[in-house]
């Protein structure tokens, strides 16, 4: 019960803090994604995905999912790299960059949508 508690309360503060944040740019989401996304992923991209179409572009929601993505792989080859010999965690350094890469790159290249508020997908 103590980690599900504990990652309720994580994510309540995240979400709260992405949202006071966001108010007016949707800067302060991305900045608490980077930061939360070291801790955990799923609190990131949910704050990230609930400001979509109110004060964040899909844009910025997709550079704040990547961001904690990318945060959170360095997170834990950090902890690979303080707690193992360097056959151990060299081979997710490799794996990590090459997933940031290409992460990055197929933001950066494949088409964007737009957004056009729940209607897209709930289909009312």
């Amino acid at each position: 019960m103590g980690p599900l508690l504990l990652f309720a309360g994580l994510f309540a503060l995240v979400s709260t803090v992405s949202a006071a944040l966001s108010v007016g740019s949707s800067g302060g989401m991305v900045a608490t994604s980077a930061i939360s996304g070291l801790f955990d992923v799923d609190v990131a991209v949910l704050s990230a995905l609930r400001l979509l179409g109110l004060p964040a572009t899909i844009e910025a929601v997709g550079h704040a999912v990547l961001l904690a993505l990318a945060t959170n792989a360095i997170g834990r080859l950090t902890v690979a790299a303080a707690a193992g010999p360097v056959r151990f965690w060299l081979p997710l350094a490799s794996a990590t960059v090459v997933s940031i890469a290409l992460g990055y790159a197929a933001f950066a290249t494949l088409p964007h949508f737009e957004w056009s508020g729940p209607s897209a997908v709930t289909g009312s």
